[in-house]
């Protein structure tokens, strides 16, 4: 039954196989007469200066004519230091460079917001605003030929309103032990089939949009911390095409520790549930039926298969098994469900390598297993908000990320001095979850060890265990189970070596610019290992070859 609704998605992908393998267009235009101008925004607030004078530094050395480009701060902290920093900047290298605040103390930033004001700012400037909007995040150094590669998509489609790349990261720690490089697989992927249909979402850095269609729209959407989706929903309701470009022009740092990676997955989840309700509201009634569908239906769907699905799967299958009793029931069926079940896992292996054709890389064949380990901490989230709604309050605010919490500066002085976070993760995360889940999955594979070895006697070992944990489905999600509870207990034991950003980047002799060491990248953009599809699929064979020669059935 598994196997039949993933037929219409792998054709999709064949059908587009010669349409996305190897489109570029051209890097530069040798007229740079013909070459739009372009106002870059820079939203920050709080961050450290160091970070926003390395991307602002690189926005301003762009192979592109100065005189098209302007780079505005916005600085949501109203910093006075970092205010300085940018007029010397201006004074001595970038005559080009910008700095605006909002010039109140933003507790509760909104990047949207704070885009607007930058807007309006450039709107008074001499000469008005540019052609051409684009925004880059503050943490995210673009590479040289970054707006020479994007602009060319919007020049060559005029009816392109919004181009941009994905966000890759240079400060994972080797072995990626918080799965960090799980987002190019999980994310990378839907966003290259939808631009097969030209409605690839913005992923917020690093994309440029044409003013005119921003306008239209009345700048950026302030009613939703997911801005960057729900820009691309409105324009796209318009008329508007969306175009996703599949280089690595960007590169940032990734939520730098365990507490600041799960907060983040969970304003990922309020940004998802502001969406639907800006969606929902009287705000977007002009809006097309189908934009505001989507924006309505795609959260529900995301919390429920990525969040709530696997957090019962994890709560649920221990606990059954600690009875020690079959799982399974045993049929004259079973070893067709068996040969189905082997199908409907070469099904999904079948679909993840025909979408790794697709790609400029090579995923994991288990990418939404690998990255299913904050499913707790989102779907907690998911019934906050839900709570929230159901009482008429706010949705729950996050600070902004420049804003360093306690948590997440005390873990980055144990990884310093290299001790264990135990209470960091356990207590102070509420990762003490994860531990209790362990506990209970160990505890639930010896009570299906200690009923199969009791009945023994009556029936062959391994078909009880295969009435049991053995059964290769239910195998397969045990050993998801163990690899999302296994990750917060063995990062609190063993967290990695803390790195220093600026030791992760060479500077560019020419520019100044630092940029992150090539060696950095190709490791990161490197293939997925797929340790963990070998282990499963070894183990489904052996079941089925095992069951078709008669050495045991499950019945």
């Amino acid at each position: 039954m598994r196997v039949v609704p993933r037929i219409p998605g792998q054709l999709s992908i064949l059908y587009g196989l010669d349409r996305s393998a190897g489109v570029r267009l051209p890097q530069s235009t040798k007229d740079d007469s013909q070459l739009p101008s372009v106002d870059i925004y820079v939203p920050c607030c709080g961050e450290g200066d160091d970070i926003v004078v390395d991307t602002v530094m690189a926005a301003c050395s762009q192979d592109y004519p100065d005189s098209l480009v302007r780079v505005i701060v916005l600085d949501d902290s109203d910093s006075m230091r970092l205010s300085e920093t940018i007029a010397q900047l201006r004074k001595h290298r970038y005559p080009n460079l910008y700095y605006t605040s909002r010039n109140v103390h933003v507790t509760i930033h909104s990047k949207a917001a704070n885009l607007n004001c930058g807007l309006r700012y450039t709107d008074a400037l001499p000469g008005g605003s540019a052609e051409f909007a684009a925004v880059l995040d503050v943490d995210m150094i673009p590479e040289p030929l970054w707006l020479r590669t994007v602009v060319p998509h919007l020049l060559c489609n005029p009816n392109a309103a919004l181009a941009g790349p994905f966000q890759y990261y240079y400060n994972v720690p080797a072995g990626d032990p918080l799965r960090v490089r799980n987002d190019l697989d999980e994310f990378h992927a839907p966003c290259v089939l939808r631009d097969l249909t030209n409605k690839s979402p913005c992923v917020g850095s690093g994309f440029v949009v044409r003013r005119e269609a921003l306008d239209q729209i009345n700048g950026f959407p302030e009613g939703s911390t997911q801005e960057d989706i729900l820009t691309s929903i409105l324009l796209s309701s318009l008329g508007w095409e969306m175009v996703y470009i599949r280089e690595s022009l960007q590169w940032g740092l990734a939520a730098g520790t365990f507490a600041d990676w799960t907060r983040q997955r969970q304003r990922w989840v309020v940004g998802a549930i502001s969406k639907a309700q800006y969606l929902g509201s009287k705000a977007a009634s002009k809006s097309p039926k189908a934009a505001r569908q989507e924006g309505l239906i795609s959260p529900a769907v995301a919390i429920i298969s990525n969040c709530a699905i696997w957090t019962i799967v994890m709560t649920l299958l221990p606990l059954l098994a600690l009875s020690g009793k079959p799982l399974v029931p045993s049929t004259p069926y079973l070893p067709s469900l068996l040969r189905l079940a082997v199908l409907d896992f070469g099904a999904q292996s079948l679909y993840q390598a025909l979408l790794n054709s697709v790609l400029d890389f090579r995923a994991s064949l288990l990418c939404p297993i690998l990255a299913a380990w904050t499913a707790p901490y989102r779907l907690a989230m998911a019934l906050r908000c839900c709570i929230a709604i159901w009482f008429g309050n706010p949705l729950p605010r996050s600070t902004p990320t420049g804003v360093s919490e306690a948590v997440g500066r005390a873990e980055i002085e144990a990884r310093k001095n290299g001790r264990s976070c135990l209470k960091i993760i356990f207590w102070d995360c509420g990762a003490w979850i994860y531990l209790c889940s362990l506990v209970i999955l160990l505890a639930g594979a010896a009570g299906s060890v200690v009923g199969a070895w009791r009945v023994s006697s009556t029936s062959p070992i391994l078909q009880a265990l295969g009435l049991r944990i053995g059964w290769p489905p239910l195998f397969f999600l045990w050993l998801a189970s163990v690899n999302t509870v296994v990750l917060p207990v063995t990062y609190a034991v063993s967290p990695p070596p803390f790195l220093e950003r600026r030791d992760l980047m060479d500077k560019d002799p020419f520019t100044g610019v630092l940029q992150p060491k090539k060696s950095i990248r190709e490791a990161y953009l490197a293939p997925a290992g797929q340790k963990m599809w070998f282990a499963v699929a070894a183990y489904y064979l052996v079941c089925c070859l095992l069951n078709e020669g008669r050495f045991f059935n499950f019945v």
